[in-house]
C-alpha cells in the first residue's frame, strides 16, 4: 500500500516533531485504531489528552488511522483503508475513508464494569460500518472485555438483534449502494439494525514482570461472510491471537494471527500530549526580602530611578518585557505594563512580578497594579495591595486569599503612552527559529497518503509595539510528491483546496509559505482590530481586515472578518493565478466554564463563493493543546461538493512552549479532513484576534 521507506521516515519524523512530555502508557487501540484488543473493541481507553497514529496491515486490508482522546470518556477515531484486492485505480485498491466515534458511559472504577457505546465506519461509505456495546473490566494483570456487534461487527448472527423486541424497523438494515453522492452523510438509519447480532470479547494479559509486554486473544463478532474484498475471504476460525510491546514512553509494535490463516502487524504511537496543568518556566518565584537570609538581601540604592532600572532588568533576565512603568504624583500607586514568554496565568504574573515590585519599590507604594500586554494594546489588568502581595509570599496569606482580594479588570487600550517611564521596550525586535513539520494529505484525490518531512525557518520581526512582519518558509528534507498524478474532480466548485497536491509537488523542494504584516490596535476598552496584507498561507494571499469584542467578565467574544485574496501559483513564489475571491465571516466564540470546551460558530462566505456556516468545538487543555472537530455547510449541493457531501475533519494542536518556552504562541497543528474538497474552505487570513486576546477574561483567574 505504501511506499514502505519513505512513509516509514515520514511517519518516525512526526513522532520525532513531538515532545516526550508525558507517557499515555499502554496501547489501547485495535488494529483499525478505535479502542480494543486487535479486532474486537473494548471499553479500555487511554487518558484524556491522548494521541494516537498508527499503521496496520493484514490480508487484505491496509490501514492508517489517527485516533484521538479528547476527554476520558470520549474517543474520536479517522482512518484510511486500503483493500488491496479491489482495485480503484491502477496500481491501487479500493479506498475506505471511515470515521469512528466511542462514548464511555461508565468508567470502571466503581462497582459496575466499564461500559461503552461505539459507532464504526461513522460516515463512510458503509462497507465496513458497524455498531457495538462493550463492558470492560480489569482482574489483576487481566483485562477481559464482552459485548454486542451490529452490522460488520456482527456478521456471525449469533441470535437475534435484541432491539427488534422494541421495534422492527431494527430488523432491516440498508446496504451500500455503490454510489458515492451520500458518502460523509451520517447513516442514521442503519444504526444498531439487521437482523441479527453476535458476541465478540477479548482477554489482554499484561504481566507487571515485563513491563510494556501484552499477550491478547479475542473472538470475532465477523465471521466475514460479506466483507468488502474482491476475493471470498474464509475464515478457519473467529479466534484471533497477537503479541504487542511497547518499546518507549509512547511507541508500539504488534503481531498477530487472525481468523487462523492470516498474520497482521501494527506500529503505532500515542504520545500524551494534553496535559490539564499550566506550564511553568525557568523564572521561579522571588523570595521576599524581608524573609531572605541576610547574605542574599538586596542593597537598593536610594535613588526611585536607579531603583526601577535594577527591577526591569531583573524582569526582563527571567522573561518579562517590561514596556513602561508609572508612578502616580503620591508616590502611592505604581502600574508596571508587561507582556512575558513564560506563563498567561495571571496569578503567577500577580506573584511574579508583584514580589520582584515589592522587593525594588520605595517603601511608600502601596498598591501594584500589573497589565498584560498582547498585540501592542493592554489585554487585563491586575491591581493589588502591597501588604497582600508581600503576606502571600511570606506564607501569611495563601494564593485563593491573594485572588479574591485582588481586582481583575479589562484593559485600557493605549493608557502606557500616559506613563512616567514609558517607551521602555526597544524596536525592533526580532524572534527567530526552526520548527520541524509534515505537510500532508492524507485520502487525498490523487494519493492514499502524500507527505513531506519538512524543516520551517521562521522569522518575525515587530517593527513597532502594534506592526509585526512574519515570514516562514518550507525546507523538504524527505517528501513522498513523485510520480503523484492528479484525477479527475468529483466537484463542481472553484478548486480552491482540491488541488493541494498540485501545490506540494509543484512547489520543489523550498517554498515561501508565508510573508505577512500585520497591524493590531486596541479600538477601546475591550474592543481590538487587525489590518492583514502579505501571503497569508501554502494557497492564498491578499489583504484582511478583523474586529474584535472580547468582554472581559464573559466567557463568549464576537469577530467580524473581511478579506481579498487571490490565489496563488503551484511553484509558491511570489506569483498569483487568476482566480481572486472576497470573503468574510461572522464569528462567535464560547469558552465553557468547565471541561476547557471552546466552540466556535461561524456564519460567512468561502473561498469557492460558497455561503454557509461552519461549527468548531474544540478541547483546550491548561498547557496549551487543543483537540477539535469541525463542520462546515454551505449552498453547495452535494453534487457540486462532490465525494464527502459537507467539509468536516478534525485537528490537533501542540504548543512549541512545552519543547521551549521561548516559542511561546507557536505550535504545530495537524488536520485531519476526511476528503480534500472546495466547500466551505477558509483562508488562514493573518493572526487571528482571539488567539491574542481570547484568554484574557476573569474566567482565567479560575482556570488556575
Amino acid at each position: 500500500m505504501l511506499r514502505p521507506v519513505v512513509r516509514i521516515v515520514l511517519a518516525a519524523g512526526l513522532l520525532g516533531s513531538l515532545p516526550p512530555i508525558a507517557s499515555a502508557g499502554d496501547d489501547w487501540l485495535s488494529q483499525a485504531g478505535f479502542p480494543g484488543a486487535l479486532q474486537t473493541p473494548s471499553a479500555f481507553m487511554a487518558p484524556e489528552g491522548s494521541l494516537g497514529f498508527g499503521i496496520s496491515s493484514f490480508d487484505p486490508y491496509d490501514t492508517l488511522y489517527l485516533n484521538l482522546q479528547p476527554f476520558d470518556w470520549l474517543n474520536f477515531n479517522a482512518r484510511y483503508t486500503e483493500i488491496t484486492d479491489v482495485p480503484a485505480t491502477p496500481g491501487t485498491g479500493f479506498r475506505d475513508k471511515a470515521f469512528d466515534v466511542a462514548v464511555r458511559l461508565f468508567d470502571g472504577r466503581g462497582p459496575l464494569p466499564a461500559l461503552s457505546v461505539g459507532l464504526v465506519d461513522l460516515g463512510g461509505t458503509g462497507r465496513l460500518s458497524g455498531e457495538y456495546v462493550v463492558l470492560s473490566e480489569r482482574v489483576f494483570d487481566f483485562y477481559a472485555s464482552v459485548g454486542l456487534g451490529w452490522g460488520r461487527l456482527g456478521r456471525a448472527g449469533d441470535f437475534e438483534n435484541p432491539l427488534t423486541a422494541v421495534s422492527d424497523r431494527f430488523r432491516n438494515r440498508p446496504g451500500f449502494g455503490g454510489g458515492f453522492e451520500n458518502t460523509g452523510s451520517l447513516s442514521y438509519d442503519s444504526w444498531f439494525r439487521g437482523e441479527d447480532v453476535a458476541v465478540f470479547g477479548s482477554l489482554v494479559w499484561r504481566p507487571r514482570f515485563v513491563q510494556g509486554l501484552s499477550i491478547l486473544a479475542e473472538v470475532e463478532g465477523n465471521d466475514y461472510s460479506d466483507e468488502p474484498a474482491g476475493n471470498a475471504i474464509e475464515p478457519r476460525t473467529r479466534l484471533n491471537f497477537g503479541i504487542g510491546y511497547t518499546l518507549s514512553d509512547y511507541a508500539s509494535l504488534g503481531a498477530s494471527y487472525l481468523r487462523g490463516d492470516t498474520f497482521a502487524f501494527k506500529v503505532g504511537i500515542h504520545p500524551l500530549i494534553g496535559v490539564n496543568r499550566k506550564p511553568r518556566g525557568k523564572a521561579y518565584l522571588p523570595v521576599l526580602d524581608e524573609t531572605a537570609h541576610p547574605n542574599y538581601r538586596r542593597r537598593l540604592p536610594a535613588d526611585e530611578e536607579q531603583r526601577l532600572e535594577q527591577l526591569y532588568d531583573t524582569l526582563r533576565y527571567s522573561g518579562f518585557f517590561v514596556h513602561a512603568m508609572d508612578l502616580t504624583p503620591d508616590g502611592e500607586t505604581f502600574t508596571i505594563w508587561q507582556s512575558n514568554a513564560i506563563t498567561d496565568d495571571p496569578l503567577y504574573v500577580l506573584q511574579f512580578v508583584g514580589r520582584h515590585a515589592a522587593n525594588f519599590l520605595p517603601a511608600r507604594v502601596r498598591t501594584i497594579t500589573i497589565v498584560s500586554m498582547a498585540g501592542g494594546a493592554e489585554a487585563a489588568r491586575i491591581r493589588a495591595s502591597r501588604w497582600l502581595i508581600e503576606a502571600e509570599g511570606s506564607g501569611l496569606a495563601t494564593p485563593d486569599e491573594l485572588v479574591a482580594r485582588s481586582e481583575f479588570t479589562a484593559g485600557q487600550g493605549w493608557a502606557l503612552d500616559r506613563a512616567r517611564y514609558s517607551g521602555l521596550l526597544n524596536y525592533p525586535t526580532f524572534a527567530y527559529g526552526v520548527s520541524p513539520a509534515i505537510r500532508s494529505n492524507i485520502g487525498g484525490p490523487a494519493e492514499f497518503f502524500v507527505g513531506q518531512l519538512l524543516l520551517k525557518p521562521y522569522v518575525t520581526v515587530q517593527l513597532t509595539r502594534s506592526f509585526s512582519l512574519t515570514s516562514t518558509v518550507g525546507v523538504s528534507l524527505l517528501n513522498d510528491l513523485d510520480n503523484v498524478t492528479i484525477p479527475g474532480r468529483t466537484g463542481s466548485l472553484p478548486p480552491v483546496r482540491s488541488d493541494l497536491e498540485l501545490y506540494q509537488s509543484g512547489s520543489g523542494d523550498m517554498y515561501l509559505e508565508e510573508l505577512e504584516a500585520n497591524w493590531l490596535f486596541p479600538l477601546g476598552s475591550q474592543w481590538y482590530g487587525r489590518i492583514s496584507a502579505g501571503i497569508f498561507e501554502e494557497m492564498f494571499g491578499g489583504v484582511g481586515s478583523e474586529v474584535l469584542y472580547r468582554p472581559y467578565n464573559g466567557r463568549w467574544a464576537l469577530s467580524l472578518n473581511a478579506n481579498y485574496v487571490k490565489q496563488r501559483d503551484y511553484d509558491q513564489g511570489f506569483e498569483f493565478r487568476d482566480y481572486e475571491v472576497a470573503t468574510g465571516h461572522l464569528t462567535f466564540y464560547y469558552r465553557a466554564p468547565i471541561e476547557g470546551i471552546v466552540v466556535q460558530a461561524s456564519v460567512g462566505r468561502y473561498l469557492a463563493r460558497d455561503v454557509g456556516v461552519t461549527l468548531d468545538v474544540a478541547r483546550e487543555f491548561r498547557n496549551g493543546a487543543r483537540f477539535g472537530v469541525f463542520a462546515s455547510k454551505t449552498d453547495a449541493s452535494s453534487a457540486e461538493f462532490g465525494e464527502g457531501s459537507f467539509d468536516k475533519g478534525f485537528y490537533v494542536y501542540f504548543p512549541l512552549s512545552q519543547i521551549n518556552k521561548g516559542l511561546k504562541g507557536n505550535g504545530l497543528s495537524l488536520n485531519y479532513r476526511f476528503l480534500s474538497r472546495d466547500g466551505g474552505q477558509k483562508v488562514d487570513d493573518g493572526r487571528s484576534l482571539y488567539s491574542v486576546y481570547g484568554h484574557h477574561s476573569a474566567g482565567a483567574i479560575h482556570e488556575r
